[in-house]
């Protein structure tokens, strides 16, 4: 759906409260106390309830709008902005565009969004042939009282440590061009770590791969405990930097294209939210043939359970 279209069809809150009953309704109404899926709608009290033990539910129970006190219209609007782009917005734009009062609420909202995007790439695992490497993301500078910058920019306090891995699939010789690597990217899965030890690896590892998956690594040590997780993984020194693009070219890719995202959009993110910010990079790159159909994806998304604790407050 085009930008008119989508303003002129859901201007008002009524619609997109409507639109939000229909979409929920076809996805499925579960009784959280006895399971049941026969429920009847209460126009006046805005509230489905269940025929068989009478509990009462709300449209936005069981949704990423579960507890939030903003309208459907900003919700609405705000998910078909966060589909629209690759790069995303910041929450000072998603507010200006909303013409909401409080940037507070617009960033929670966004936050939910991108735990939800993450959510949603959790139930898939990546198989086949997969390049793995570990990441290295800028968090937030450092400032003393007087709010001066005191760390250089370099300092490894700066860091965000996280594994990254992507699927790969060859290509056929005849459709090749020289320069270019041999296979294309399919998924990317990126997860912020406390440290590139064994155990941080194999626990991401094992949450990210297939047991059937062909995995490709550098020749660092810790990489060793994936050789029970999957079914094959080879690891490969590089001795000269120049030829790492090459034997791992769409990890690498990924990285420098989510630092460069973070950083020109966000310029700075607070270590504790990078995994949000690399959620909804990671989402946007595993459905970036869906073209106009990923809003109708998040909207399937915003409306499953969401599962997440406090999120802190932004500063």
């Amino acid at each position: 759906m085009n930008i008119s279209n989508f303003f002129s069809q859901y201007s008002t809150e009524a619609e997109c409260r409507r639109f939000f009953k229909s979409r929920k309704e076809q996805a499925g109404i579960v009784c959280s106390t006895c399971g049941s899926l026969v429920h009847y709608w209460i126009e006046k009290e805005s509230r489905w309830k269940c025929q068989y033990c009478g509990k009462s539910m709300s449209l936005k129970s069981g949704t990423v709008m579960e507890h939030s006190n903003l309208g459907y219209k900003v919700w609405l609007w705000g998910l078909y902005f966060m589909s629209l782009t690759k790069k995303g917005f910041s929450a000072l734009e998603m507010q200006r565009l909303l013409n909401h009062s409080r940037y507070e609420s617009i960033w929670l909202m966004m936050q939910k969004i991108r735990i939800m995007m993450g959510q949603r790439d959790e139930k898939y695992d990546l198989d086949g042939f997969i390049e793995m490497d570990e990441g290295f993301f800028e968090g937030h500078r450092k400032k003393d009282e007087e709010g001066l910058i005191t760390k250089p920019a370099k300092e490894l306090d700066r860091q965000v440590k996280a594994i990254v891995a992507v699927s790969t699939t060859p290509i056929v010789i005849s459709k090749h061009k020289k320069g270019r690597p041999v296979t294309k990217p399919g998924y990317l899965k990126i997860s912020i770590v406390e440290s590139l030890c064994k155990t941080d690896i194999a626990y991401e590892a094992e949450k990210m791969l297939a047991k059937t998956a062909d995995v490709t690594t550098d020749g660092k040590t810790s990489y060793r405990v994936l050789k029970g997780l999957c079914k094959n993984h080879r690891a490969i020194v590089v001795a000269d930097k120049k030829e790492v693009s090459k034997i791992f070219p769409w990890v690498h890719t990924a990285i420098s294209n989510a630092k460069k995202k973070i950083l020109g959009l966000h310029h700075s993110v607070k270590n504790i939210y990078m995994q949000n910010y690399l959620n909804e990079f990671c989402y946007k790159f595993n459905r970036r043939y869906f073209g106009i159909k990923l809003f109708d994806r998040l909207i399937l998304a915003a409306l499953e359970k969401s599962c997440y604790g406090p999120i802190p407050k932004s500063e």
